[in-house]
């Protein structure tokens, strides 16, 4: 077994697992352009076996925080501890005291690992699918904007350089990014992605939580009808949506090596990207 670093060219073994191991909530094929930007921004290492592509683990940098955005392996491969040398090779040069973040699936090997990595499982995180119209009606106002602004306006909200992310949506050729208003100003921002029909929340960062269940309701009437979301459950959006008949389709666990990494009442956000 051998452990390296990946590159472009590993793109098609990839996504190969992932469809197989971890398919899209939306239905859609595999992001390639998701791929590209881990890529770009963070690191991302694959196992390999007899010259094939048995597993991989990615890493970002998030405000500090090194976010685990993948770790995924071939089913009939488990239990041989290759998942714990992606995540040591993944967590290669970060120092042993730095902040880490992932969310979980529900499999009892992947938390186990997680936790023993100094990770410590707190708030799900539910994915959510339903439609726009059975929400309730709101007098925010959305509109398209641009990545500066955008991340211009979560850094002053929640204190954290986003532009990379926001740029990734920005170039995501079915991504587009906008920004919620009230009669004051702006008090949400977020980005939606729709491949081949199914339209997905990206992520939706809010001034405060007292505005997340109508900034969401809002920002999904706005991208589309036919909706996905993922939604802290302990965000007051989890129990709107729930309540419109929406229906939790899965469900991971954020873990975390450090408290107040995120804050889940005013952000809703990408489990890869954070």
């Amino acid at each position: 077994m051998q452990i390296r670093p990946a590159g472009i060219s590993d793109l098609d073994a990839v996504s190969d697992i992932a469809a197989i191991v971890d398919p899209p909530h939306d239905g859609a094929e595999f992001d390639t352009t998701y791929y590209q930007h881990l890529l770009r921004k963070g690191q991302v290492v694959v196992a390999e076996e007899s010259d094939i592509v048995v597993g991989y683990a990615g890493i970002i940098e998030v405000d500090g925080a090194h976010h685990l955005s993948d770790l995924f392996l071939h089913q009939d491969l488990r239990g041989r501890d290759i998942g714990r040398q992606l995540l040591d090779a993944a967590w290669a040069g970060t120092a042993p005291s730095a902040l880490r973040q992932t969310f979980s699936s529900l499999h009892p090997a992947a938390l186990a690992l997680y936790v023993r990595a100094g990770m410590t499982p707190s708030w799900p995180l539910l994915y959510l699918h339903g439609r726009s119209a059975a929400l309730p009606t709101t007098q925010l106002q959305v509109a398209a904007c641009d990545r500066d602004e955008a991340a211009g306006y979560e850094a002053e909200w929640l204190g954290w350089d986003r532009r990379d992310e926001y740029g990734y949506w920005w170039r995501h050729p079915d991504g587009e990014i906008f920004v919620v208003r009230d009669g004051n100003g702006p008090v949400a921002v977020g980005c939606s992605v729709n491949r081949r029909g199914a339209s997905t929340l990206g992520r939706l960062a809010c001034a405060d939580p007292s505005v997340a269940c109508d900034a969401v309701a809002a920002a999904v009437r706005w991208c589309d009808d036919d909706m996905l979301v993922s939604v802290p459950g302990v965000n007051p959006a989890a129990r709107m949506l729930i309540n419109a008949g929406w229906r939790v389709i899965d469900h991971d666990l954020y873990c975390a090596s450090g408290p107040d990494l995120v804050d889940p009442l005013r952000l809703l956000p990408h489990p890869g990207l954070l």
